[in-house]
């Protein structure tokens, strides 16, 4: 999904984690980026492929789908249960209910607007499949763009 359409869920996301958590500034910054700023992953893939940076190329590169592998290290669906088990162990079941539906507030649009594959979020999938952008996305219909 875009930026831009991440941030129009990130922002009424983050502005309710913030009143439900008592205005929790911890919470609200937490949410905003797991909602929004969690792309940034997608600057380690570009420089790691590209071996260099340029802005303006990573977004057309990203849109096309033109990364030979991905890692994405930051959309990773296992983060889900692993944020209930601390919640769990820790007795901060509120951190583990705000981190999921922030995270879930990114991921879920990622899964239904992205090319993806049922299990291309799912950091262990895309470990078998050896990263390969191949494997972990059904190929783009010329009209279609993957970000």
């Amino acid at each position: 999904m875009k930026a831009e359409n991440h941030l129009i869920v990130s922002v009424p996301t983050s502005i309710s984690i913030w009143v439900l958590t008592d205005y929790s500034l911890w919470y609200f910054a937490m949410a905003f980026f797991l909602g929004f700023l969690v792309d940034v992953d997608h600057v380690f893939d570009y420089i790691r492929e590209e071996h260099g940076f340029d802005f303006k190329n990573m977004f057309i590169k990203s849109y096309k789908g033109d990364f030979e592998k991905l890692y994405v290290w930051f959309h990773c669906m296992e983060y889900v249960p692993i944020a209930w088990i601390y919640g769990l162990i820790s007795g901060n079941l509120e951190f583990a209910a705000v981190f999921s539906i922030a995270y879930l507030s990114h991921m879920i649009p990622d899964q239904l607007s992205n090319n993806v594959r049922p299990w291309g979020y799912f950091f262990i999938f895309r470990a078998m499949n050896g990263f390969k952008m191949s494997k972990i996305f059904y190929p783009p219909r010329k009209e279609e763009r993957l970000y």
